[in-house]
């Protein structure tokens, strides 16, 4: 199974950047169906156009923090 985000353009900034906010998922499966699941609608704005894009890997809390831990330091 692939998973994709959906996104929408928010705005823009002054520079003419795209601002985007993902509002659910489209899951690809091995048998060829496609699933939507959507957590959000835009209300504001919004022209009905969603993006699909491939989903970037996180990055790992051990790869974020690299600094060793202090005895009782929470790492967040």
């Amino acid at each position: 199974m692939k998973i994709y985000d959906l996104l929408w353009k928010r705005a823009e900034d002054k520079n003419g950047k795209a601002r985007w906010e993902k509002v659910g998922v489209l899951m690809d499966k091995d048998d060829g169906k496609k699933s939507v699941k959507i957590d959000l609608v835009p209300a504001s704005g919004w022209d009905g156009w969603l993006v699909v894009a491939e989903r970037k890997p996180k990055d790992t809390i051990s790869e974020q923090h690299t600094a060793p831990l202090d005895e009782g330091e929470i790492p967040f």
